[in-house]
């Protein structure tokens, strides 16, 4: 997969087979089956385009998850949307050009991030933040209505924060090079390194090679995070307040992510993943304090977005409004 650029979520939708005629049209009718058994009021889209046709074609509000690497201005790929387009006129529907484009369609659009990471305009959108609960991760690290990103600073330099923590997930990196790169790289920080994603258990001094660790137990103690720019680890470093390496590959919402942290100072993007270049990142966003509080600022913001539960009252005020 590390060998395939995609380069929009309209061509993530089209290679896993969610704008294909065949799936439209069951789950289209599936979606219809459940709204009419169960008397459905509001549909929720995560990013599932056969909701959002279906319940538009029964005039029912439709609320859904959003993003800014899945507007159609960010990229799209409208050749691999002809199925959904046809689809879409047969039942009498606005006509569209790229399937990205029924995302306007939604009442309201919930994004999960915050404005500073994702700026997202419009009158429709809405930043909720982390969806799950902000964690307690020690160290000063406390709820976020009475964080004191000072304490979390201290901890820092104190050296309670002393480890780093590596996972590159697949695509970005083959995993053999991961391994070598690391070990060369960080086994003489003077840190405790954890690497995850590998086949095995073994140990090369301070850095420890696992399939698995607790990211819970580790990222309260980490100082940085070198991962491959997917939205949950993304979010995970923000979650605890730790600055960011990110090594995104060859897929756009990776990128985009990457580009988004080093934009904000939460962290730098790796373009070219040996060691030298990795030892200078990891170093680069340990000694400079602005990674850390930019970091905080940023886990601020997206703590006060309200998450999950935000969602919910939303869409049960606005559908009451919609369907009145």
């Amino acid at each position: 997969s590390g060998r395939k650029p995609v380069h929009s979520f309209e061509e993530v939708l089209w290679l896993t087979g969610a704008l294909a005629r065949e799936y439209e049209r069951a789950s289209i009718s599936a979606i219809y089956d459940v709204i009419e058994r169960h008397r459905i009021d509001v549909v929720y889209s995560e990013y599932s385009v056969p909701a959002i046709i279906a319940a538009r074609s029964l005039g029912i509000p439709v609320f859904g998850s959003f993003s800014y690497t899945t507007q159609t201005s960010y990229a799209s790929d409208p050749g691999k949307a002809g199925d959904v387009r046809e689809l879409v006129r047969a039942l009498g529907l606005p006509d569209i050009e790229s399937s990205l484009e029924l995302f306007d369609w939604l009442d309201r659009r919930f994004v999960p991030s915050c404005r500073e990471l994702e700026p997202i305009e419009g009158e429709k959108v809405e930043f909720v933040g982390f969806m799950r609960d902000v964690p307690d991760g020690g160290n000063g690290m406390h709820d976020p209505a009475v964080l004191e990103d000072e304490d979390a600073l201290s901890s820092i330099e104190d050296g309670k924060r002393n480890c780093i923590v590596v996972y590159l997930g697949a695509g970005s990196v083959p995993q053999r090079s991961i391994e070598r790169v690391v070990a060369s790289a960080l086994r003489n920080s003077g840190r405790d390194v954890y690497v995850a994603g590998c086949a095995s258990e073994r140990q090369d001094g301070r850095v420890r090679f696992a399939p698995r660790f607790d990211f819970s137990q580790l990222l309260p103690r980490a100082c940085c995070f070198v991962h491959h720019g997917g939205q949950n680890s993304t979010m995970d470093a923000l979650a605890y307040g730790v600055p960011q390496v990110v090594v995104p590959g060859r897929v756009f919402e990776r990128i985009y992510n990457a580009e988004s942290i080093e934009r904000v100072g939460a962290g730098v993007r790796l373009e070219q993943f040996n060691s030298d270049a990795l030892r200078a990142a990891c170093e680069r966003v340990v000694e400079d304090a602005s990674c850390t509080e930019a970091a905080l600022t940023i886990r601020q913001s997206l703590s006060a977005g309200g998450g999950a539960a935000r969602i919910v009252q939303a869409v049960e005020d606005d559908g009451v409004a919609c369907r009145s």
